[in-house]
């Protein structure tokens, strides 16, 4: 009898410790003041390539263990996660070839509503010019209603159309446009990135918003 009451005290015990992680009103994730429509263009893309980490929760709370197939062996690189990002242009114009870095953020935790990655975009455009820029992602809100989702029994359907993951960088770091080259060399901005669920199938679509270079004539 006393087991059985151990085991039904740790399990409410377990219950009520997540229900204030999630409810605690730190974990309601502040934006960025939203950037104008039209200094913004989308550039939709699914981040299929990678190497290194899968970017899951476990993952950003440095518990996870990544695919063997996949996996940056070198201890240094434990905890980054390598894509090669193609974003689409125009009919008739090549498209941007862009390699993102991510790094989990050292002060991950979910009692401070954190589960980001520091990200480094270095973006190329043939024959125009590249940038290189730094963001921070918090993928806190989506875990939080994805939990609650399946305490609810739903799936997708009961999460929001879209979250804003790019966020106020921690202390310390920056975020924005640090380097440009070619046409785009005083290129200023920031990249936002915005996550929408798929429509087929169990990845996440993402758009890349970035203010419009000034380009210089040819």
């Amino acid at each position: 009898m006393r087991a059985l009451v151990a085991m039904l005290g740790l399990a409410l015990g377990v219950l009520v410790g997540f229900g204030l992680v999630l409810l605690n009103p730190v974990a309601y994730f502040r934006g960025l003041t939203p950037l104008p429509a039209n200094l913004a263009p989308a550039k939709a893309y699914r981040w299929d390539y990678y190497r290194g980490i899968d970017a899951g929760i476990a993952d950003l709370l440095s518990i996870g263990r990544s695919d063997p197939a996949v996996v940056l062996r070198d201890p240094a690189l434990a905890h980054v996660r390598i894509s090669i990002v193609v974003l689409p242009a125009g009919e008739g114009t090549p498209a941007a070839l862009a390699v993102k870095v991510s790094a989990i953020a050292e002060d991950n935790s979910l009692w401070r509503a954190h589960l980001g990655t520091l990200d480094y975009w270095n973006i190329f455009w043939p024959g125009e010019g590249s940038i290189f820029a730094s963001a921070y992602s918090n993928f806190w809100p989506m875990t939080r209603d994805s939990f609650w989702a399946a305490l609810r029994g739903g799936g997708r359907e009961l999460l929001d159309p879209e979250y804003a993951v790019t966020g106020p960088p921690p202390p310390g770091h920056t975020s924005g446009v640090t380097g440009a080259a070619g046409r785009y060399a005083t290129f200023t901005g920031e990249i936002r990135e915005v996550l929408y669920p798929a429509e087929n199938g169990p990845d996440w679509t993402i758009a890349i918003k970035v203010n419009p270079p000034p380009a210089t004539p040819r």
